[in-house]
């Protein structure tokens, strides 16, 4: 029996990748990116919502305190039993409107629609029931019109998947 050795030259023809390999290959990456892209938009969207969550809850129980003690609500946070972080220069801190650098905001206001007094927050710019291409928690005071509600509201694209998570009445 005869054994014959042949060496591979490395420099041959059918090293490396053909053209329709490569092709194929980046077309597989940019399928799987377009299918994770607002898996991942919705997840940080819902990091942020819940990163405001513990601060709105705050605010509203020290609302609640200062209403006992002086039988009415305040715009101004830094009157509150509480420390709310400050936001960037856009923030409007004595009445009450935070926004930060994350694109998360805060707002202790009275609905004059509603007459009543609420605290949202989340994601979006200037919390309010307007607020634009955002979503946001609406926690209604105890002595409003709709006392202990907590909405889920927006009108990004991903809230209304969002705020079915968080398990709040959506608007």
């Amino acid at each position: 029996m005869k054994i014959i050795y042949q060496k591979t030259n490395p420099t041959s023809q059918n090293a490396g990748f053909t053209l329709i390999e490569l092709l194929v290959v980046v077309l597989i990456i940019g399928i799987l990116a377009a299918v994770a892209l607002p898996q991942y938009e919705k997840a940080v969207m819902k990091s942020r919502m819940s990163s405001m969550w513990p601060l709105i809850k705050g605010i509203k129980d020290a609302q609640e305190v200062y209403y006992l003690a002086n039988g009415k609500y305040v715009d101004d946070l830094s009157l509150l039993d509480i420390s709310v972080p400050k936001g960037d220069s856009r923030s409007l801190t004595e009445l009450g409107q935070e926004e930060y650098s994350n694109g998360t905001c805060l707002d202790n206001i009275f609905s004059a629609r509603e007459s009543g007094w609420l605290v949202a927050g989340g994601v979006g710019t200037r919390c309010m029931a307007d607020v634009t291409n955002g979503c946001l928690f609406l926690v209604w005071l105890d002595h409003s019109p709709k006392p202990g509600v907590i909405e889920c509201y927006g009108t990004h694209k991903h809230c209304s998947a969002v705020c079915k998570t968080f398990d709040f009445v959506s608007k």
